[in-house]
Formats: structure tokens, sequence, C-alpha cells
């Protein structure tokens, strides 16, 4: 499988965003392996400005339809910006505890 980028600008509502944190959290988990890596972007006062994932996919368009299919972007929180192939050149062991 391939990776790559995927780029969200949050365009909706702080409101909007916490209405439908439920279903985007339980869309990602069921993602699986295909999410190795997400998180928000976060402006100058600390507060989520957009998103940014690290995807799994066979190809582009299979991770532009998983972008796409977010809830927070059905729903006008999130706008999907990119989708760009990513090589991951390097990661940081997770430190066990």
């Amino acid at each position: 499988m391939a990776h790559f980028l995927v780029e969200y600008l949050e365009i909706g509502s702080p409101e909007q965003r916490t209405a439908l944190r439920g279903e985007h959290i339980a869309y990602r988990k069921g993602l699986g392996d295909h999410l190795p890596l997400a998180g928000p972007i976060l402006d100058d006062t600390g507060r989520p400005a957009g998103s940014l994932v690290i995807l799994e996919a066979a190809d582009q368009n299979e991770a532009t339809r998983i972008a796409a299919a977010d809830p927070y972007v059905s729903a006008k929180v999130f706008e999907l910006v990119s989708v760009r192939p990513y090589r991951i050149a390097a990661l940081r062991p997770v430190a066990s505890t």
C-alpha cells in the first residue's frame, strides 16, 4: 500500500465540530490500518484550524474516496484541500512505558 498526505481546512463552526466529533472519531477509528497518523492543525491560539492525515491506500483514487467520506467533510466542517502521494522517510519509534 502507498501512503498519502491529506490536508483539510476547517470551514465550519466550533459548534458544528463539537456536534459531529463522535461521528468523525468513529469514522477515523474505523479506518484501522488505513490510518497510521492523524491530528489537528492548530492556529496561533491553539485552536483547530484544519487537520493533517497520513492514509494508507492502494492508490490516490482510494485515498481521495477515504478522505472525502469523513463526516466532517460531508457536513462542511472540513474542506478537503489536497490528497498527495507521501513517502515516510523516517519514523521515531514509540517510547515504551
